[in-house]
């Protein structure tokens, strides 16, 4: 409330001072850009809340973003993803005893916002906390192939993380079961992120209202489903990766349509949410050529179909689906920002799949016959889940009339980006629409954290559960020959997509309103924004 009231006197100066400059250069005219002084806050917009800022559970695309500005990792990714950088570490280590062992030195006397060291038993605790099942951490997964930690995940209060070694306040040590070649980028990302063992055991739940972190910015207010301000932390330890700007101002709860109009009014300065009818209108105007930033980003949705509830445990209805869907038509309500899709890898990961063709399969009669075989020629009745941002609820149109075309009565639950992450990562719904961005660009991002039996339910929304598919994806983890991996995993994907737990659909190009005042706002391939990088020109 104050700084809105600081915002309305500032601009009741600022229109003064353009009546006294009538006639003189130009700086109040018309051009809405440049909202603010260099030193005045970002302003960016969003529809829905930040589902979380603890970085045990932020597992999203709004989260993500903001946990890498505000808690610090071991290492992280260059600019392109496609290589690692030291960043609490001194360097990145290289694997030792054939792959199962990890030694990180950190730097010295660095942080957190409340006094707290930035140490190695800090890192260890946020293992440790992601593993306890009390946490409820979606990406436990990621980190059970260290030594000890499944007896840890059965006895958290009264044991220790055996594999995760304190050498001393500077060196962490890290054994694992068998050798993973994607371990340094579960390192990489923002679960593990050292968290203040203080901070979080005094905060309880409410850590992820009031997170305290060491890294470029501090979340300054979080106030659900209003806004969230992010500001310059001071005592930040590495001047290089400093946040830029001194204050980023996120206001939640915006539709679409009016967070594009206070882009071009100049009351804001990016657009999370860009819907496709704004698209459409502003894509081949010259005036806005610079604010849309765009590419194709790893990513796939799909519709899942949980196997253990019925219909789906019958094999024919699930291959019926994959011919029901016009995936052309979704791509043209999503304005072209799309590409249809028939298999669970995007382009630009490695392990694509050029024999898999990439024309839409749509075929509502052989759908329809196909579920006569299946016993069902009168259809049959499911309960869907999505979230209701952006395109979704025009998607979720195409897909309940596709269905009804052929004698499938779709019950939509469209619901708040929040609740459809925790509805999903719960396991009790049938299906739904489901959305995957990479977390890092390995293949087995994709078909082990949302295939492999061992991710149900937290990811694997399909429930889908195949032996060889898991003897399968446990092999491709270890393997050094990154040709032999490559070619496993294509023959991996090709069995999931035979047993049809899902139906592919698109791979999405990326898209966001900015005003091109704003620098540093190039698309991060795992994060997106990487707000440490923004300031005003």
């Amino acid at each position: 409330m104050g700084q809105k009231n600081h915002l309305a006197r500032l601009l009741v100066v600022l229109l003064g001072a353009c009546a006294l400059a009538v006639g003189m250069a130009t700086g109040c005219g018309g051009d809405s850009r440049g909202s603010g002084s260099a030193s005045s806050p970002i302003q960016v917009t969003t529809q829905q809340d930040i589902p979380h800022t603890d970085p045990a559970l932020a597992y999203d695309v709004l989260s993500y973003p903001v946990v890498h500005a505000v808690f610090t990792t071991l290492i992280t990714y260059d600019e392109s993803a496609e290589g690692f950088v030291p960043w609490v570490a001194t360097s990145v280590p290289e694997p030792q005893n054939d792959g199962k062992k990890y030694v990180f030195t950190l730097r010295k006397g660095i942080k957190f916002t409340n006094g707290e060291p930035v140490d190695a038993s800090a890192f260890k605790y946020e293992i440790e906390r992601i593993l306890d099942p009390e946490t409820k951490s979606p990406v436990a997964g990621f980190y059970t192939n260290i030594v000890g930690a499944t007896d840890y995940q059965k006895n958290p209060k009264h044991g220790t993380l055996k594999g995760v070694k304190v050498l001393s306040p500077t060196k962490i040590e890290f054994d694992l079961v068998k050798p993973d070649v994607t371990f340094l980028q579960t390192m990489a990302i923002p679960p593990a992120s050292a968290v203040p063992r203080k901070a979080v055991e005094k905060a309880g739940p409410d850590f992820d209202n009031n997170p305290v972190g060491s890294g470029p910015f501090k979340v300054q207010t979080f106030q659900r489903g209003s806004k969230m301000v992010l500001v310059k932390n001071k005592d930040y330890f590495d001047d290089s990766t400093a946040a830029k700007s001194k204050e980023i101002e996120i206001t939640i709860g915006l539709d679409p349509t009016t967070q594009i109009q206070r882009v071009e009014q100049g009351s804001a300065d990016y657009a999370i949410d860009f819907p496709s009818s704004q698209y459409t209108q502003l894509k081949d105007n010259p005036q806005y050529k610079d604010y849309i930033i765009e590419q194709p980003i790893n990513s796939v949705f799909y519709i899942y179909m949980n196997m253990t509830q019925k219909p789906w445990t019958n094999p024919k209805v699930r291959e019926a689906m994959q011919y029901a869907i016009d995936k052309d038509r979704i791509v043209q309500v999503l304005a072209g920002r799309a590409y249809v899709t028939n298999q669970i890898l995007p382009p630009k990961m490695p392990g694509y799949d050029d024999s898999i063709g990439s024309s839409s399969p749509y075929d509502p009669d052989k759908a329809r016959a196909l579920l006569e075989e299946a016993g069902y020629p009168n259809g049959f009745s499911i309960e869907f889940w999505d979230f209701n941002t952006g395109d979704q609820p025009k998607v979720d149109q195409v897909i309940q009339q596709n269905l009804s075309d052929v004698g499938i009565e779709m019950n939509l639950h469209s619901v708040s980006f929040s609740e459809w992450i925790d509805k999903g990562e719960s396991g009790q719904t049938q299906t739904g629409m489901f959305g995957w961005t990479q977390d890092y660009p390995d293949p087995s991002n994709f078909l082990d954290v949302q295939f492999n039996s061992d991710q149900i339910p937290a990811n694997n929304s399909a429930h889908y559960s195949n032996p060889t598919v898991d003897q399968m994806l446990n092999q491709a983890i270890t393997m050094e020959d990154q040709s032999q991996r490559l070619a496993l995993y294509q023959k991996i994907q090709k069995q999931i997509l035979a047993d049809n737990p899902i139906v592919p659909l698109w791979n999405e190009k990326k898209t966001f309103f900015r005003n091109p005042d704003i620098q540093g706002t190039y698309l991060h391939p795992v994060w997106y924004q990487v707000y440490q990088d923004w300031y005003r020109k």
